[in-house]
């Protein structure tokens, strides 16, 4: 059994996975269904209307008695919850279902570890408190998806024999096109993900401004991805457009995954500054899509980049170092084939859903 956030991200983050471990028996998902949705072949449905931002108290409580009413009728031994949010659900509930097998997916340490205000800083130090106790006295086991939320989560005392890293969910590269750019007289960078400010969007737009006056007609910067009105990162839309959108700033909106996939063909360089990612999924499939890569010098990110290589790093919060970058791509656009080339390569072999889900299996069938 899983438990996700929403039926949305099960279709663009989970599906891959729980479709193959599917082949081996039935896997219940348990997340927010914002319509009703047909089981699938092996893979059941349940509604669950669990937020995976609000650190409310009461939501909390809701949430969690939501979790033990699921988790108190099924029969499943094995239970997945990913996400920061979702997992301390987990967590609680670990204790009482001492007999059911808990496994925390961490897809990124998002802003509960970003943050530096008192508040959250409570939070944290709590949330790994009882982290702690759940994998010492149930032997809980957590996921992580790159070697520094590995060393965050040993560094807070959770032992390393009950920590696992899996680089990602595992994607089929096969769905993703292998091309070469022809005509480069005009440079498209493409940006996906959440509008959130701790995914560096506002330093992204700053430096994209300086961009669209320096290189007039040289250059497009698209945005692609949706507001999260429960994360306390989010930013708004209408005032991203007002402020940023011009001829060569456009804001293209939350689109399916099917759209998003077919849209990287037509772009040349992925770029995300982002504070701290687990793994970013997007990052992956544009390189599995042949497009050089501009990311911060931070965890997760790291995992997807050799700088020089298949793209370049780029101070997390800074603006210049954001321009400096996507100005080289406009003044060199012959390393981009190239740099594309070296990004599928890469990403293939590190990321290749053939090797990923084998290692879910074997968590699946012990």
């Amino acid at each position: 059994m899983f438990f996700i956030s929403s039926y949305s991200f099960f279709e663009t983050h989970r599906r891959e996975l729980i479709e193959f471990l599917a082949k081996q028996k039935k896997v219940f998902i348990a997340c927010k269904m914002n319509k009703a949705k047909k089981n699938e072949k092996n893979i059941f449905f349940i509604n669950a209307n669990i937020s995976n931002a609000s650190m409310n108290i009461l939501k909390i409580t809701q949430d969690f008695l939501t979790a033990f009413h699921i988790l108190n009728k099924t029969q499943e031994d094995k239970i997945f919850f990913v996400s920061t949010r979702i997992i301390l659900l987990g967590i609680i509930n670990s204790f009482i279902f001492s007999r059911k097998k808990f496994i925390f997916i961490f897809s990124g340490l998002g802003y509960l570890f970003i943050s530096s205000s008192n508040f959250i800083k409570i939070l944290r130090g709590i949330y790994l408190f009882t982290l702690r106790q759940s994998v010492k006295i149930t032997n809980s086991l957590c996921i992580v998806q790159n070697q520094d939320d590995y060393q965050f989560l040993t560094s807070h005392g959770v032992k390393k024999e009950n920590i696992k890293i899996i680089y990602g969910n595992g994607l089929d590269h096969r769905k993703f096109s292998e091309k070469s750019c022809e005509d480069l007289s005009k440079i498209k960078f493409l940006y996906v993900g959440r509008l959130l400010a701790d995914k560096g969007l506002i330093e992204l737009l700053e430096a994209s401004k300086k961009i669209a006056n320096k290189f007039k007609g040289q250059a497009l910067i698209d945005i692609v991805g949706g507001v999260d009105e429960n994360n306390p990162a989010c930013l708004d839309l209408k005032y991203l457009k007002d402020k940023y959108e011009c001829n060569e700033i456009k804001f293209l909106g939350e689109l399916k995954q099917s759209e998003v996939i077919n849209l990287y063909e037509k772009y040349n360089i992925f770029v995300l500054p982002s504070y701290r990612e687990g793994l970013p999924r997007a990052a992956i499939e544009a390189s599995l899509s042949s497009m050089p890569l501009i990311l911060t010098n931070v965890p997760g990110c790291k995992e997807c980049l050799r700088d020089g290589y298949n793209g370049f790093f780029v101070k997390d919060r800074c603006v210049a170092s954001i321009y400096e970058k996507m100005a080289y791509f406009i003044n060199n656009p012959k390393i981009i084939n190239k740099m594309g080339v070296a990004s599928r390569e890469s990403s293939i072999e590190k990321f290749s859903g053939d090797r990923i889900f084998e290692e879910y299996l074997k968590i699946f069938k012990e």
